[in-house]
């Protein structure tokens, strides 16, 4: 079992003299006392000074040939220490970026943990969002009715202003035949080129392909997916008509983190959208300060 105290004999550190105590193991202690009656010779150069010294000495000789060497403190024994961290208070001048978090020097590692293992949520809707590997949205696709026709589309322009011509001059080069422009199938071969209102806002989706779902397509479907995402910047809609009429209902799957009916995006999730200090984590509002300066109504 292991010790239920520290137990310190024959301490000498610097004003200790010659200083016996038991100290619990496990439990909150205060050590207190006058200015210079040793409780820094106790706490620091004693006790964490020791379990730092045994912890270095347990690592390899490889290990220890890159870390500073500690000497022993002026103490006979000490008995069921572990090894030990140790947080000093420190006066420092105000800054407006500094937490908890960063004084403890856990900031970091909690950005990276929660990038890791968090789960993000979408802040419209509050739903938990997921990545999409390519084989699993083929698998979606496939599990539609059998005989339903679908389109693939990759999105390249979503509710934006401009004319857009590079954007379809490109894809006509690449070998498209057809885009998707506000809702509506064109040709890009017509004799007259597709000119769209500068002032307005479109949508533009190169189409990838257009399948019935039956027996046999997945090895079609599963590489116009790929040439969608790779298109549409990991994003791909799918439509499919509804059965008995002329109307076709889109589905949108992306392999990023994010919500593709909302159109909501983390991207690859990294430890910068969990940082104060980047545009990426940052409150648009304060912009990582935690407060915002607003005018007083009554100085106004």
């Amino acid at each position: 079992m292991p010790a239920e105290t520290i137990k310190i004999s024959g301490a000498r550190q610097h004003n200790l003299k010659n200083l016996h105590v038991e100290i619990p193991r496990e439990k909150l202690v205060v050590i207190t006392g006058l200015s210079g009656s040793g409780k820094s010779s106790l706490a620091f150069d004693t006790l964490y000074a020791e379990g730092q010294r045994r912890y270095v000495e347990s690592l390899s000789a490889y290990a220890r040939q890159f870390l500073d060497k500690i000497e022993k403190p002026d103490v006979d024994f000490i008995e069921g220490l572990s090894p030990a961290i140790a947080i000093e208070q420190r006066s420092a001048g105000a800054n407006p970026r500094s937490t908890i978090a960063t004084t403890t020097e856990i900031y970091d590692y909690l950005r990276v943990l929660f990038s890791a293992v968090g789960q993000p949520h979408d802040p419209v809707t509050g739903q938990a969002i997921h990545r999409q590997t390519p084989q699993q949205i083929v698998d979606q696709i496939l599990a539609y009715a059998p005989e339903s026709k679908i389109i693939l589309l990759a999105p390249l322009v979503q509710n934006q202003t401009g004319e857009f011509r590079d954007v379809l001059e490109k894809v006509k080069r690449e070998g498209f035949v057809r885009v998707r422009v506000d809702g509506e199938i064109l040709e890009l071969a017509q004799p007259e080129p597709i000119r769209l209102k500068k002032t307005g806002r479109h949508t533009i989706e190169a189409v990838v392909d257009r399948l019935v779902v039956r027996e046999g397509i997945r090895t079609r479907l599963a590489d116009s997916v790929e040439t969608a995402l790779k298109w549409g910047g990991h994003k791909i809609v799918v439509l499919r008509q509804i059965p008995g009429t002329e109307k076709w209902a889109p589905a949108r799957y992306s392999t990023d983190y994010g919500n593709a009916e909302t159109n909501f995006s983390l991207g690859e999730l990294s430890p910068k959208h969990f940082s104060f200090n980047s545009h990426f984590g940052a409150c648009p509002a304060c912009h990582g300060l935690g407060t915002e300066e607003v005018p007083d109504a009554e100085l106004l």
